[in-house]
């Protein structure tokens, strides 16, 4: 059936009383020009949606009702499992949720793959996944996901991401399985400026799924991927501070830039966050290490500065190095770093103290930030009095712990950068830098 531009106007108006369903019009699936003016079917209905897009409001008489259900988005699709692994996707978090929508016959009316969330949590994407080989119309597939995102009870899915803050909800149609050559010298598919403008007023978008390498600009005045600004870090600390034992292990603790907003560094904002919340590791259940055997311990590491050290039998001016090294281990009983080496340092008199110091060397790739939580957690869930126990030291024994650099290293130059950040939260945790030295010294 052909319409008259006239016609096709009134059968929109009519049809925009439910605009949930006006994807699944033959006008809309269907290209066509009118009979007498000679337009494209696309243009006049698009006119007309972007002067009435302020109208297209879901409310409780223009809405068939919809039942949402979340489940986890990791499947057989080799494609998501490889986006969901990723620690960034289109310049959000990757969110292991696929979101469906149920009708009043329970019958699926529509689903989204799998989900993203901004590093500011203020904005969740819907992402569905559609073939290359899809012929929908692009006005149809727009309305479409634009339907499908108003259905989705948006308070469920806060829920189900513990989410308290709003957020703003957007649907994207990601196409699979697309030429590369689309980005080199083929001409791509235009999408006409009317279209890009409703998909922007509907918070709809297509973007087309890639798999190679990609550059991202790194330029001033440009978002850069992966760099954050401070209320984006303070988000995603707050977020995982419900489980300390694994801060250290968070990319964002290990990066050593500054954030986009007020140009600080990433280790001064984190640390002064931290340095008032201490008490979250307070929690951890205690007694997650085991002793082992020095000489066990140097053949585990195969470190030659350790072995050396225990030759020596002390360590000024800390002390005498114990038989025993701590391996600590996480909530599943696996190893989470080197071996500790033990040193133990006391003084009698009034004045005096007895000290065990608990030696750790970073892992390659760690920032100051990283080394210093790993350290700390470590000391958490120390159970301090079975340990004096089983190593025959005084009850009220004070426990410490150091980060072992080497000298002349790039990765010590990296944490005397940042020591000036970060040393009242070392001080204020118990952790301190060492470095190691070979030769003559003075020493008390």
């Amino acid at each position: 059936m052909g319409y008259r531009e006239s016609e096709l106007l009134e059968t929109l108006k009519k049809d925009f009383q439910h605009p949930d369903l006006l994807f699944t019009k033959d006008y809309i699936r269907q290209t066509g020009i009118t009979e007498d003016t000679g337009k494209s079917y696309e243009e006049v209905i698009l006119s007309f949606l972007l002067d009435h897009a302020g109208d297209m409001v879901k409310s409780d008489t223009n809405w068939s009702m919809y039942r949402t259900v979340v489940k986890e988005a990791k499947g057989g699709s080799r494609l998501l499992a490889g986006i969901l692994s990723q620690e960034t996707f289109a310049q959000s978090v990757p969110v292991d949720m696929a979101v469906f929508l149920k009708d009043s016959r329970t019958l699926e009316w529509g689903h989204f793959d799998f989900s993203t969330m901004d590093k500011s949590g203020k904005v969740l994407t819907l992402f569905s996944m559609q073939p290359e080989s899809n012929r929908e119309r692009p006005l149809c597939r727009l309305l479409r996901l634009w339907s499908w995102k108003e259905s989705v009870n948006a308070h469920l899915l806060a829920d189900a991401l513990s989410v308290h803050s709003p957020f703003l909800l957007k649907a994207v149609g990601l196409v699979t399985g697309a030429s590369n050559e689309r980005y080199g010298l083929v001409k791509k598919q235009t999408v006409s400026l009317s279209m890009k403008r409703l998909g922007i007023l509907l918070g709809v978008s297509e973007l087309y799924l890639f798999h190679g390498f990609h550059l991202s600009p790194v330029n001033l005045g440009l978002s850069i991927s992966g760099r954050y600004t401070k209320g984006e870090l303070l988000t995603l600390l707050e977020k995982d501070s419900s489980h300390p034992e694994s801060l250290y292990q968070k990319s964002y603790i290990n990066c050593m830039g500054i954030t986009s907003d007020t140009g600080e560094p990433y280790s001064k904002v984190l640390a002064e966050w931290l340095l008032h919340h201490r008490e979250i590791w307070m929690t951890l259940p205690r007694g997650l290490y085991r002793r082992i055997e020095g000489s066990r311990a140097e053949f585990l590491m195969k470190n030659d500065m350790f072995r050396n050290v225990r030759k020596q039998k002390v360590l000024p001016p800390f002390g005498k190095v114990l038989s025993d090294d701590l391996l600590f281990l996480g909530s599943r009983y696996q190893q989470t770093g080197r071996p500790s080496l033990l040193l133990y340092d006391a003084e009698k008199g009034e004045q005096g103290y007895s000290l065990l110091r608990v030696l750790e060397i970073p892992e390659s790739g760690d920032s100051l930030l990283a080394a210093v939580l790993r350290t700390f957690t470590h000391l958490a869930v120390i159970d301090g009095a079975k340990l004096m126990d089983e190593l025959k030291l005084p009850e009220e024994t004070q426990v410490e712990g150091r980060i072992l650099l080497e000298k002349d290293n790039r990765q010590a130059d990296l944490f005397l950068r940042d020591l000036p950040c970060l040393s009242s939260l070392m001080k204020a945790m118990g952790v301190g830098l060492v470095i190691m030295e070979n030769g003559y010294e003075a020493l008390w």
